[in-house]
């Protein structure tokens, strides 16, 4: 499954929602090369692109807004990996109830 389709699936309804979206999908589902189990803005941007997801005006600030919603953890400067919260959201709770 590509990043779109897994979107798709999940239908995230803001950025916040679609960063943990991305960084589940490199963590358990890309393929290969591709996974991996931190994120960076520049994943973000690539994926979001790639998702076809609109890109937030403020880009470099949704990583650091998602770990103060408790999805990510900082694991290095400018690196962040989904905690539990983050993967519960994706995995249990994505897409909401009645808009999927």
């Amino acid at each position: 499954m590509d990043i779109k389709a897994f979107k798709e699936s999940k239908n995230p309804s803001s950025a916040r929602q679609m960063a943990c979206v991305v960084a589940y999908y490199l963590a358990e589902i890309a393929a290969g090369d591709e996974r991996k189990g931190v994120v960076t803005i520049g994943d973000l941007e690539k994926y979001f692109k790639q998702a076809r997801y609109a890109l937030p005006t403020k880009l470099e600030q949704l990583l650091v807004a998602c770990k103060g919603a408790g999805y990510f953890e900082s694991i290095a400067r400018g690196e962040y990996k989904l905690t539990r919260v983050g993967h519960n959201l994706v995995a249990h709770q994505l897409p909401a109830k009645g808009k999927g």
